[in-house]
């Protein structure tokens, strides 16, 4: 029986090494993955933790990191060894490999070297390269605040507490869109003021100072589906700055005082990465009137926070815009609306715009019209339509051409090259089968434009 427990025991000994072995290049995995997502390095540590097959079963404690480890081994080696360990070397730099010489080359074929050996004694010592120069200022304008500057740089000066909040945050930066000023059908008034509210201040700021500073925030309402979304995408890709897309499940936590915090510290990376656009959809949800029945303590308190980081006695750095939609500005705390000087009313398409929308969403390669139609005649049979609803039209015509062809697409190949034909009657019947959502909200905001609107 001893001879058969020895073999046991030192297997027993081999699978313990093996383990320790398996959890400590785990821990070296999460170390790394840890130090990436601290340094700002976010699609890397994407990437790393897709790669190593990493899950979120465990995380680094609070007290340890990559960089603590390294202080510990300096001190342990300087200890040890009395001198500060070399962690890296510069590589040798490679010789080009030259090709040998032929049979054919002569002597006379070595003169060349010689004169480029005499040139380059004769050249100066320092010499600049304007082309090149002028080109990289050029690129390093054309690129956004958050492409130039790190979020190491902001991580290394606030609490660790924070950096969980940094990080949630920057997931919300969005990146410029394809969307501009002329995908945006109508509201000319709605784009010169936005242009000069947000655009201008960021183009020209030795312009907009001391009482023509820039706006502090604009106010978008109007009826649902009249475009107001679609204008802050054209905000973002038009004005180069750095665009905060914030949501309720960004802001709202149900720790108390973690709200107050995520705010404080969206304003401070507003600041970093300025000039900034906060954009809020849906605004009257994050701030609506504070004197209305049964409103909680928790809400106030964010409210007061993101009254505070608007207007308060802190200064900070920077352009930093409020970009606010709402669909009931009537709702919205009067504190609020005062911090958004500019409130702009966007109504529903006029006889014009509708005409324009039917022809962008119908005069397309893969849909033909036949017969030729009147897109006015269209544009005056939608009244009250918004640009949602008459999508909506334009969508419903053209489903029910597919609905012919469901039935006999079975077994058949790719029919993505397909053009779909449109009968002039088939538009008729959506805009009788869609019926306008927002035409009976459309006299109620104006009458509070009349009565609260700046614009």
């Amino acid at each position: 029986m001893a001879g058969v427990k020895a073999p046991m025991s030192q297997m027993r000994k081999f699978e313990s090494k093996e383990a320790l072995f398996r959890a400590r290049k785990r821990i070296l995995k999460y170390l790394v993955l840890g130090y990436l997502k601290q340094e700002g390095y976010f699609a890397t540590a994407e990437t790393f933790a897709f790669e190593a097959a990493l899950t979120g079963e465990y995380e680094v404690c609070d007290n340890i990191d990559l960089d603590i480890i390294l202080q510990d081994y300096c001190s342990y080696y300087l200890m040890r060894f009395n001198k500060q360990p070399q962690f890296c070397r510069k590589m040798e730099e490679r010789q080009p490999i030259r090709r040998p010489a032929t049979r054919g080359r002569t002597k006379t074929e070595h003169v060349p070297e010689c004169v480029c050996e005499k040139q380059e004694i004769d050249l100066p010592s320092t010499f600049t390269i304007t082309k090149l120069q002028k080109e990289e200022e050029i690129n390093i304008k054309n690129l956004s605040t958050v492409e130039r500057k790190p979020l190491a740089g902001f991580l290394a000066n606030i609490t660790p507490d924070k950096k969980q909040l940094v990080e949630l945050l920057y997931q919300d930066i969005l990146r410029p869109s394809a969307v501009s000023w002329d995908e945006v059908k109508g509201l000319s008034s709605a784009k010169s003021l936005l242009m000069e509210s947000v655009v201008y201040p960021v183009r020209y700021p030795e312009v907009f100072t001391g009482l023509l500073e820039p706006w502090r925030g604009v106010l978008l309402h109007g009826p649902p589906g009249t475009g107001k979304t679609m204008l802050a995408k054209a905000v973002a890709s038009e004005s180069l700055c750095t665009f905060f897309n914030i949501s309720c499940s960004t802001i709202v936590n149900k720790w108390r005082g973690e709200s107050e915090k995520i705010i404080k510290v969206l304003f401070e990376m507003a600041s970093y990465y300025s000039p900034s656009i906060i954009f809020i959809d849906e605004v009257e949800t994050l701030a609506s009137d504070r004197s209305a029945p049964g409103e909680h303590e928790a809400s106030r308190r964010l409210k007061a926070q993101l009254l505070t980081e608007l207007d308060g006695i802190e200064s900070r750095d920077g352009i930093i815009f409020l970009l606010a939609n709402s669909n009931m500005p009537w709702e919205i705390d009067p504190a609020m609306l005062r911090r958004l000087e500019k409130r702009i009313f966007i109504p529903l398409p006029d006889y014009e715009t509708r005409a324009e929308l039917f022809e962008t969403y119908l005069n397309t390669k893969n849909i033909e019209l036949y017969p030729k139609v009147d897109f006015k005649e269209f544009a005056s049979k939608t009244e009250g339509y918004s640009g949602s609803d008459i999508k909506l039209v334009c969508k419903e015509a053209l489903m029910s051409t597919v609905r012919k062809m469901l039935p006999n697409m079975v077994g058949k190949g790719n029919v993505q090259n397909r053009k779909d034909k449109l009968d002039l009657s088939d538009i008729l019947t959506a805009i009788e089968k869609t019926k306008p959502v927002s035409k009976n909200l459309a006299s109620k905001h104006k009458e509070w434009q009349n009565e609260m609107g700046c614009s």
